[in-house]
């Protein structure tokens, strides 16, 4: 099952009760109360990479969890529940990061982000062309919602490495994944919107720029 991504950080643009959930959700991770944070998060694991509505930090439960210096069991809950380990803070910090500048040793080689046959340099070559790509079908609404897009190193954590981004609004979204051609990784982006009859667009992203593949062809 494709991974979903959750971007949103515009409180207007969920229902309150949303809201008021995802609220009480981070502030139990940063208060440490891990039963009931893991218990929400039971009940909503596509939001175990969230951040604070209207925040600035971009601290997600991982990084909380980090920070206080959870225990063994807390943080592998959390990675079952599919938290990402190279999500950045506002401050560019990973989780591991955290836990290393507040030494919390028992808990650095658990967040060390996984080691892939793709480059991470390949990635942070073509992350702006992917966002750039989004941009072009859905930047209104992206800027409206507040969505914030997804870092292209979460991919190196998934398999298959793919992740389906949902836009508020564009009734679709776009799904990216990585894949190989002619022994060069890309990253392939397919995009949907579920009105006016459908419409859907291929992109594909190398560090040679952005195509446009028939939606017939095979990737």
């Amino acid at each position: 099952m494709t991974r979903e991504w959750f971007g949103v950080t515009n409180a207007a643009s969920v229902p309150s009760d949303v809201a008021w959930q995802l609220h009480a959700l981070l502030d139990h991770a940063k208060a440490g109360r891990w039963s009931s944070m893991l218990q929400l998060l039971e009940q909503r694991p596509q939001w175990v990479n969230a951040t604070r509505l209207g925040g600035a930090s971009g601290f997600t439960p991982l990084h909380q969890a980090a920070y206080l210096g959870a225990s063994v069991d807390v943080v592998e809950r959390l990675l079952t529940l599919g938290a990402f380990k190279s999500l950045r803070s506002a401050q560019r910090q990973r989780p591991v990061d955290v836990a290393r500048q507040r030494g919390h040793h028992h808990l650095t080689a658990l967040l060390e982000p996984p080691t892939h046959l793709v480059s991470p340099s390949f990635l942070q070559d073509v992350e702006e062309l992917v966002h750039t790509v989004i941009l072009g079908r859905a930047a209104a609404l992206v800027q409206q919602h507040g969505v914030r897009l997804p870092p292209l190193d979460v991919l190196l954590e998934l398999q298959p490495s793919e992740l389906w981004v949902p836009i508020p609004g564009m009734y679709g979204g776009f799904h990216v994944r990585l894949a190989v051609i002619a022994d060069e990784p890309i990253v392939v982006i397919d995009s949907w919107v579920r009105v006016v009859g459908g419409s859907q667009e291929r992109r594909l992203v190398s560090r040679a720029g952005v195509a446009v593949l028939h939606l017939s062809d095979p990737v």
